[in-house]
């Protein structure tokens, strides 16, 4: 398992913002390859439905519902956007939680502290 202090490198500072369809935010991969098959999110301590969030990619929009089935290969250089469908942020410091299971990895675990922009 790798470090929490490594993988936030993953998340994108001052991504952070509400968009059309809810909260979203930024990952960008610039440690290594993995095959996400499970992704869950939690914010400010309460856990995001997983029908609610949505990883969004330069191929396409893959609900975390279905990455068990397919997993989506998140390659080095790779960003994408994750949308928390319907959920409104307030402004000031919000604590983001991000639990994922990858086939070359496991399980990682990381938070983030960011503000909406």
């Amino acid at each position: 398992m790798l470090p929490a202090s490594v993988l936030r490198q993953l998340y994108v500072q001052g991504s952070l913002k509400s968009g059309p369809d809810g909260a979203e935010f930024k990952l960008k991969n610039m440690l290594a390859p993995a095959t996400i098959t499970d992704l869950k999110i939690s914010v400010d301590g309460a856990a995001v439905p997983k029908d609610k969030i949505e990883v969004v990619t330069s191929s396409g929009r893959y609900p975390a519902a279905q990455l068990e089935q397919q997993g989506y290969k998140f390659s080095v250089r790779d960003e994408v956007t994750v949308v928390l469908k319907g959920l409104t942020l307030g402004s000031g410091p919000h604590k983001i939680e991000i639990k994922a299971k990858t086939r070359e990895w496991g399980e990682l675990s990381f938070d983030v502290t960011d503000v909406p922009r």
